[in-house]
């Protein structure tokens, strides 16, 4: 399948209190460089990485973004392309249906909704639930799960754009996962992969993870 990743990058990090998009990791990269270098490592075909407009995208690793500006967005000459969420203030949905809508033009079979501050999810794991779509063929979408649920990452085939372009405000992909009338697919990964940086504590637990996995090498 052309699948497209969608990574949502537009968060006002409310809770946090500071733009965690640009929190320096142990490495020297921003957060979010983490989980969007994860997403172009993969066999995405393209990656949509959508953000606020007054975004400096100074957390974007220097050797991804050789940007040209056209209208509403920057394409690279990689696979990513950044799209401008000029609504992004009314709630996840907007975003989500910015970069959707980019991923209509280009004619994707299918898109993978992923977090852009979640920075230890893995090419890999990416491929995975790709890999899962493609298979069952009569599964409506395919996301992570954890054993409490379905979670993003998740992948949807193009003929439920519709009902993504349908939500509104602060819904997301978890309301049309909890809808019964869909038929998901699962693929269990390591709780590690959902951590996400909402609040000073789970990010010190992403840092430590993050410290202690190196130490390990």
């Amino acid at each position: 399948m052309r699948l497209t990743g969608i990574l949502l990058a537009a968060g006002k990090s409310t809770r946090l209190g500071r733009d965690k998009l640009a929190v320096t990791m142990p490495d020297g990269r921003a957060l979010a460089a983490w989980s969007l270098q994860a997403a172009l490592d993969s066999e995405l075909e393209q990656v949509i990485c959508v953000v606020k407009p007054e975004d400096s995208l100074e957390w974007l690793p220097e050797n991804v973004l050789h940007a040209s500006v056209s209208s509403a967005n920057y394409r690279s000459e990689t696979k990513l392309q950044i799209a401008l969420s000029t609504e992004y203030s009314s709630g996840m949905a907007a975003s989500l249906q910015c970069g959707l809508k980019e991923a209509e033009e280009y004619g994707a079979e299918g898109v993978m909704i992923l977090l852009a501050d979640q920075p230890l999810i893995r090419a890999q794991d990416i491929n995975q639930i790709s890999a899962a779509l493609a298979v069952n063929k009569q599964s409506d979408y395919a996301a992570a799960a954890d054993g409490q649920g379905r979670k993003p990452p998740v992948a949807f085939r193009s003929h439920m754009f519709e009902h993504l372009l349908a939500l509104v405000g602060d819904e997301g992909a978890r309301k049309i996962m909890r809808n019964d009338t869909f038929s998901g697919t699962e693929v269990n990964l390591p709780d590690f992969c959902f951590w996400d940086a909402d609040t000073e504590a789970e990010l010190k637990r992403i840092m430590d993870y993050v410290n202690e996995s190196a130490q390990m090498k």
